[in-house]
């Protein structure tokens, strides 16, 4: 496999959003409204989801393709799983956030920048599970996990200024 160096790099930078995330709520300290608290807790959610799935994805073509597989069954196994992973994400955090929606206003930018993101990603990986572009399935896997990256790390920083903001405010009242 040639790419294996950048796939445990990238396995590097999801790891680093959860530990992040993790990090940051801790230090927070919750004394916001409860709208506030449960959606930061819904972010914080995503981005460890993501990022721990980012390094399952990461870590999974390296691990098959230790046992001897043909390079394109490979890619498709690897890609069919980082399907299930992040298609459980989103029914996951579906699940959280509809008995919550009534009190938690939704986040407009982020709907936006992740849903073009998850777009890209499950695109990416839908060619390379069904063996439309073989030649490039490494790349487009790569693609997928950028994406996935950047979904992580858009709402990690969502997450940050909503925590700094609600400290902010304790500073000001």
């Amino acid at each position: 496999m040639t790419n294996t160096e950048t796939l445990l790099a990238l396995a590097e930078i999801c790891a680093a959003f959860a530990g992040f995330a993790a990090l940051v709520s801790a230090l927070r300290r919750d004394r916001g409204a409860i709208a506030e608290a449960v959606h930061d807790l819904l972010r914080l959610r995503l981005v460890i989801a993501s990022s721990v799935a980012g390094v399952a994805a990461a870590l999974i073509p390296v691990g098959l393709a230790g046992y001897g597989l043909d390079i394109d069954l490979t890619w498709r196994l690897a890609a069919l799983v980082f399907l299930i992973f992040d298609n459980g994400i989103i029914v996951s955090f579906l699940g959280a956030y509809g008995p919550v929606k009534a009190i938690v206003k939704p986040d407009r930018l982020a709907i936006a920048v992740v849903s073009s993101l998850e777009v890209v990603e499950q695109s990416s990986l839908a060619l390379v599970l069904f063996g439309l572009w073989t030649e490039n399935a490494p790349e487009l896997y790569v693609t997928a996990l950028i994406a996935n990256i950047c979904q992580a790390g858009f709402i990690f920083v969502r997450f940050v200024g909503s925590a700094l903001h609600h400290e902010n405010q304790l500073f000001e009242g």
